[in-house]
């Protein structure tokens, strides 16, 4: 086998594995939420409120799709918009305490799924993974830097 062919195989795993995992949150009785919206949910958790475009580069999905996501949390109540009150142009995506309480529902049904789908690798495995993982990401921000630098 070619590497050219491992590398197909590689990519179509991942999507794979990436479909299989969304199937078994869904499974899990969350609310009809995507994987982005509780990322988001958590960062707003964890670093406070945010302006929409920090939110996008926390997250790393675009300035359009965080449109959608921080649309659907308000939609459910759990997050809402806030002015500044200093500049009123600047608007925050902040977490509501319904966000904070299904965070917190998520965090032990978080670590049952991630036993279920993970808990069968190794410590050293999980660790190699995620160093692949960022390699890759590296690559292809530095394509991604070398391609706009053309312009």
């Amino acid at each position: 086998m070619s590497i050219q062919n491992d590398i197909l195989e590689v990519e179509m795993l991942f999507k794979k594995m990436l479909r299989t995992v969304q199937s078994e949150w869904q499974k899990e009785g969350f609310p009809k939420l995507g994987r982005s919206q509780f990322t988001t949910l958590e960062k707003l958790n964890e670093l406070g409120a945010m302006r929409l475009s920090d939110v996008a580069d926390t997250i790393h999905v675009t300035g359009g799709a965080v449109t959608g996501i921080s649309d659907k949390l308000i939609e459910g109540g759990y997050a809402r918009r806030v002015r500044d009150s200093q500049d009123r142009r600047v608007v925050y995506l902040e977490i509501t305490d319904q966000g904070r309480e299904l965070i917190r529902q998520l965090d032990k049904k978080r670590a049952e799924l991630s036993e279920l789908l993970y808990g069968f690798l190794t410590e050293e495995e999980i660790r190699q993974l995620r160093i692949i993982y960022r390699k890759i990401i590296e690559n292809i921000e530095t394509i991604h830097g070398q391609v706009g630098s053309d312009d």
